[in-house]
C-alpha cells in the first residue's frame, strides 16, 4: 500500500511529465515553422534592402505565400505524422491571427502616417517579436525568448544602423528566427 503523500507526489511527477510533453511537442511543431519563416524575412528583407520602397510588396509576396504554403504543409506532416491533432482549428487560428496583425499595422501605418520607410521596416518585425513573446506567457517561455531577442535585435539595429535596416532585420530578425527554431529542436 502507498502513503497517501506517495501517491500525491506520483500525481505531481505525472502533471510534470505531461507539462513537459506538451512543451516538447509544442516547440517540435513550432520548430520547423520558425524556420521557414525565418529564411522568408531573410530573403523578404534582403530584397527590401535591395529595391526601391514601392516594389516592396512584390519583393514580400512570393515569400509570403511561400511561408503560407509551406506552414500549411508543415502543418498537414505534422498531422500525418501523429506530432499535431487533426482538424482546422489551429490552422484556422494562425490564419485569423494573422489577419487581425495585418489590420491592425495597416491601422497604425493609417493612424500614424509615417513620413520615412524606416517604420514600414522595423514595426511589422516588432510586433512578429510581441507576438512571439505573448506566445510565450502560455506555458512556452522559449518563445518569450526568442520574442525579447528579435526585439532587442530590432531595436539596436534601428537605434545604431537604421540606414542600414532592412539587411540588419535580414540577418538578426530572419537569423533569429531560425536559431530559434533550431534551438527549439533541441529539446
Amino acid at each position: 500500500m502507498i502513503t497517501e503523500n506517495e501517491a500525491a507526489e506520483s500525481l505531481r511527477d505525472v502533471e510534470r511529465v505531461s507539462r513537459r510533453t506538451h512543451v516538447a511537442s509544442a516547440y517540435a511543431l513550432a520548430s520547423p515553422h520558425l524556420i521557414l519563416w525565418g529564411l522568408v524575412w531573410v530573403a523578404g528583407y534582403t530584397g527590401t534592402g535591395l529595391t526601391a520602397p514601392e516594389r516592396w510588396g512584390w519583393v514580400w509576396l512570393p515569400g509570403i505565400v511561400a511561408g503560407s504554403i509551406g506552414s500549411a504543409i508543415l502543418g498537414r506532416r505534422a498531422v500525418r505524422s501523429g506530432t499535431a491533432k487533426a482538424g482546422g482549428s489551429t490552422t484556422g487560428r494562425s490564419f485569423l491571427m494573422a489577419l487581425i496583425i495585418m489590420l491592425f499595422m495597416g491601422s497604425v501605418y493609417l493612424v500614424f502616417k509615417p513620413t520615412s520607410m524606416l517604420p514600414y521596416l522595423v514595426f511589422p518585425a516588432l510586433i512578429m517579436a510581441l507576438t512571439y513573446a505573448l506566445v510565450g506567457t502560455f506555458g512556452l517561455p522559449r518563445f518569450t525568448w526568442i520574442g525579447a531577442g528579435v526585439f532587442a535585435a530590432v531595436m539596436l539595429g534601428y537605434l545604431l544602423a537604421p540606414a542600414l535596416m532592412p539587411f540588419w532585420l535580414a540577418a538578426a530578425g530572419g537569423g533569429g528566427l531560425i536559431l530559434g527554431g533550431v534551438w527549439m529542436r533541441t529539446i
